[in-house]
């Protein structure tokens, strides 16, 4: 886990792009809920996310790895297995040199089920109108 969150670094960058904690969770595909307990250092970054978030605040993602108390961005990369190639033949294979694995099938439906979440989320909003 990540052992340190800079909040006030984040909400400053946020309020310099004219963005919210919603747009920021939005930016990284992450519910409200999630992006609370990043910020209150109860949930760690994911490497996606660290991207996504650095594409929104217009920084480097070693930079936005770094205030969100992730150690090195590449090593938590490389243990989610996102930017290693592998070459195995005989495993099922989503493109050239990427093998898909249970992790990255766990991913996907941890995706959707974020995205599930949301649909939940707007389709109350719209109800209650």
């Amino acid at each position: 886990m990540g052992i340190f969150f800079d909040q006030d670094w984040f909400d400053a960058r946020l309020k310099a792009a004219g963005l919210t904690r919603g747009a920021m969770a939005q930016a990284a595909g992450m519910t409200m809920d999630e992006i609370e307990m990043v910020f209150s250092d109860r949930r760690e970054l994911e490497a996606g996310e660290v991207r996504a978030i650095a594409r929104v605040l217009s920084a480097d993602p070693r930079e936005i790895a770094s205030r969100s108390g992730l150690a090195d961005l590449q090593e938590e990369a490389l243990s989610m297995g996102q930017m290693t190639p592998r070459f195995d033949r005989s495993a099922p294979q989503a493109g050239p040199g990427y093998q898909v694995t249970r992790e990255v099938i766990a991913g996907i439906h941890e995706r959707i089920d974020r995205l599930e979440r949301m649909l939940e989320m707007v389709l109350a909003k719209l109800d209650r109108r």
